[in-house]
């Protein structure tokens, strides 16, 4: 087996790509441009993290990989990147000349409707992977989760109330991978998260949870990480990070 990731850079898009090596699996790795010092000196970090693995391989949009025989394609969309829809494009492009699998990864369930057209049109066949609000270690700077508990390293007294389901970073990419593993392939998989009302004290955390989340016909998923030990795996990498993040200066 052979995955190619475009979007690699992305927050579940290098943690596919670190769970499908964990696994032993050769993967190729798409990476955009970094859209600020921030995000590229981060990233650097996590390849250091990688090291050298010879089932490894970096690449860039400019590269030619029409020699590179792909069983799997995975496609992890960041519609904010400018570089988002030629990523996608030539995700799906490579898909059809290498005849691979195709997965498509979406964090933001509102952005797809456009790309799930085209890929009907183009492709014979694909899976698609809708995920709910995603956390932990690298989550992007923007993010309020992030921010929050950015505020709280800082010494800051605020309380972050969250209403939407969220899954732990690893845990959804785990679950990814397991499925592409398994060959257990349906046309999509709605990821719903098991969580309940509660208070986390040691991060000002509060969870209110509607009766929507319990909506059917998805692929729920068990939280492996409760949201407390990966809230506390985030701001773990936040103080190990700390100077990247701006908190020293």
């Amino acid at each position: 087996m052979r995955v190619m990731v475009f979007g690699a850079q992305s927050h579940i898009g290098f943690a596919i790509c670190e769970k499908l090596l964990g696994e032993g699996i050769e993967v190729c790795g798409v990476f955009l441009d970094s859209s600020s010092k921030m995000r590229k000196l981060l990233l650097e970090e996590r390849m250091l993290l990688i090291g050298r693995n010879a089932l490894f391989h970096e690449l860039t949009l400019d590269h030619e990989w029409r020699n590179i025989e792909a069983t799997h394609v995975i496609y992890c969309k960041e519609k904010s990147h400018n570089q988002d829809q030629l990523c996608f494009e030539k995700s799906v492009e490579t898909a059809v000349e290498t005849k691979s699998r195709y997965f498509y990864v979406a964090p933001d369930l509102r952005q797809i409707e456009e790309d799930d057209q085209y890929l009907t049109s183009t492709l014979e066949s694909y899976t698609l992977f809708k995920l709910p609000g995603l956390y932990g270690p690298f989550q992007p700077p923007e993010e309020k989760i992030h921010q929050h508990l950015k505020s709280c390293v800082a010494g800051q007294k605020n309380i972050l109330i969250i209403k939407e389901p969220i899954i732990f970073i690893t845990d959804a990419a785990e679950t990814i991978v397991e499925i592409i593993e398994k060959g257990d392939y349906q046309k999509v998989y709605s990821f719903l998260c098991e969580q309940k009302d509660e208070t986390i004290e040691s991060v000002s955390v509060e969870v209110k949870m509607n009766a929507k989340e319990t909506e059917s016909g998805g692929y729920r998923i068990m939280n492996k990480t409760s949201m407390e030990k990966g809230l506390l795996e985030q701001i773990s990498c936040i103080k190990m990070y700390r100077e990247i993040y701006g908190l020293d200066s």
